[in-house]
């Protein structure tokens, strides 16, 4: 009776230990199992979330987005606007430097002229500068920025790079007007280049040319003839260019003077 009991302990511990093991793998199976599962639904959702969640992210990051393109757009076109402001300041005062330059190299021009048209024997008063001009309706005349402070006096000559512009009519302080030769009361005394011919020429109605207003012997000059001061009366000094005789009648001609006062800014005074 006792074996038998023993027995049937034996035989139950046996199968409780089959039992156990069994249960133990099934256990462990299991958890593998869903543990495997699980990575597979995480590794699921993960993706379907990129794939859900990024495109939502991405919508509702735009206005962000532009919001932080439009403000970069606008800092940049305020940072071109003042780089506009700067470089047209910049080039409003180059433009004055090059107006300046232009100037000053049209002046330094004009006095190396000036300079060559005069000989040694020939005082220089003052170089003037041209304020103002005539129509030339009533009167030829000019007005210059020198006068007495400047030693400038009534009757002295007026001439530029070219030839003689004139006489000071009236002198003032600071400024004085000059007649014109090409005024109809103008009077200059010219001779030929080669002495044989002397004469009287005053300027005309249009002011255009020269016009002979007396002929020394009546003797004609020729087409072509240059004209300078002869120096009588001691109304201009001598051997300064007039003109050149364009056209010659009967009992006179017409000369065209050298001076171009269309085109004149800077004078000489001379004595």
């Amino acid at each position: 009776m006792f074996q038998t009991s023993k027995l049937l302990a034996l035989t139950k511990k046996k199968k409780f230990g089959t039992f156990y093991v069994s249960s133990f793998f099934i256990v462990s199976f299991l958890l593998i199992f869903f543990n495997k599962t699980d990575y597979i639904i995480a590794s699921k959702i993960k993706s379907v979330s990129i794939d859900v969640i990024s495109p939502l992210s991405r919508v509702a990051s735009m206005p962000i987005t532009y919001t932080f393109k439009v403000i970069r757009n606008i800092d940049n076109l305020r940072f071109l606007h003042n780089q506009n402001l700067k470089l047209k300041e910049e080039i409003i005062r180059l433009k004055k430097w090059q107006t300046l330059a232009i100037k000053t190299n049209r002046e330094n021009k004009a006095y190396k002229k000036l300079l060559k048209s005069t000989n040694n024997e020939t005082k220089i008063i003052k170089t003037a500068y041209i304020l103002s001009q005539s129509p030339g309706i009533y009167s030829k005349d000019i007005i210059i920025n020198a006068g007495i402070n400047h030693g400038v006096t009534n009757d002295l000559t007026v001439i530029n790079e070219r030839g003689l512009v004139g006489k000071v009519l009236l002198s003032s302080n600071n400024n004085s007007k000059v007649l014109l030769i090409t005024d109809q009361n103008s009077a200059v005394p010219v001779k030929s280049l080669t002495e044989d011919f002397y004469a009287i020429v005053k300027g005309s109605s249009k002011g255009n040319y020269l016009q002979s207003s007396f002929i020394k012997n009546e003797k004609r000059p020729k087409v072509g003839e240059i004209l300078y001061t002869s120096g009588n009366t001691d109304l201009f000094p001598t051997d300064i260019l007039v003109g050149r005789v364009i056209k010659v009648y009967e009992d006179s001609f017409l000369a065209i003077p050298f001076v171009d006062f269309e085109d004149i800014e800077f004078v000489q005074i001379v004595n």
